[in-house]
């Protein structure tokens, strides 16, 4: 999601009439514009001015929806467009739904319903390793000298902010390691813990990966390790549409 832009996406209008085509292409904005081939509003290379970005695109995108005529929007396939701000972190996505509904959402990172796939160590999109922030815990069957090289690999002067509180618990052949905030590279990390592991079997756990830095939420992910095997999830980022759940019906009052 890291642009210069600070904005990403497109609508997609389907198809307008001769005349809704001329009233959008009039349409005098700084983030936004419209392209007849393929109907659809882009961003554009943009001169930021003294307007707040979010407000002035969502701004922009209501102008250019209010002029499409109200039987083309129900035919709108929609799209969405994709706000980083610099300043506070925060990442938003504005949504134009199939018949122009349009909804707002801050990133919410979520595992509770996402996909999982072995990690056997191919290639993935990470955050990069200096502004990684892990949160987690592991625990391992392993000689106890094994946690020197562990911490030596956490440790490693990679990391472009303070480390974070990184504990370990030792109990006979049992390690524990428990990590918040720790600017550290998950993938060395889990290399050296799935080596040190006696047997491969007793290493168990989870690793939230996350960034100290804007702009990165959609390279966010979590390891977990069962019996020695690792997984890895990307959460789902932005949260579906609420939907109220009627009340019960109650019985009427008299009026009088």
């Amino acid at each position: 999601m890291r642009t210069h832009l600070g904005c990403t996406g497109r609508i997609d209008l389907g198809q307008l009439s001769q005349a809704t085509q001329q009233k959008l292409e009039k349409v005098q904005a700084t983030w936004l514009e419209f392209t007849p081939s393929p109907a659809s509003l882009v961003v554009r290379h943009v001169q930021p001015d003294d307007v707040p970005a979010l407000r002035e695109i969502a701004g922009e995108l209501l102008e250019f929806l209010s002029l499409v005529a109200d039987s083309e929007r129900k035919q709108l396939p929609g799209g969405a467009l994709y706000f980083l701000d610099e300043q506070n972190g925060q990442s938003v996505r504005i949504k134009v739904w199939e018949g122009g509904f349009t909804t707002f959402a801050w990133a919410q990172p979520d595992y509770t319903s996402a996909n999982w796939e072995r990690y056997r160590g191919q290639r993935i999109p990470l955050v990069f390793d200096a502004y990684q922030r892990l949160n987690g815990t592991v625990k391992l069957q392993a000689p106890r000298e094994a946690l020197e090289e562990i911490r030596a690999v956490i440790e490693r002067p990679e990391g472009l902010y303070p480390q974070g509180n990184f504990d370990a618990f030792v109990m006979g052949s049992q390690i524990e390691i428990r990590m918040v905030d720790v600017n550290a590279s998950v993938l060395p990390l889990l290399k050296a813990l799935q080596a040190k592991a006696e047997p491969p079997s007793s290493l168990d756990g989870e690793i939230d990966v996350s960034s100290f830095r804007s702009g990165d939420v959609e390279d966010y992910c979590r390891f977990v390790v069962r019996r020695g095997e690792a997984w890895v999830a990307r959460p789902a980022l932005w949260p579906d549409v609420p939907q109220a759940k009627p009340a019960p019906p109650q019985a009427l009052e008299p009026a009088a």
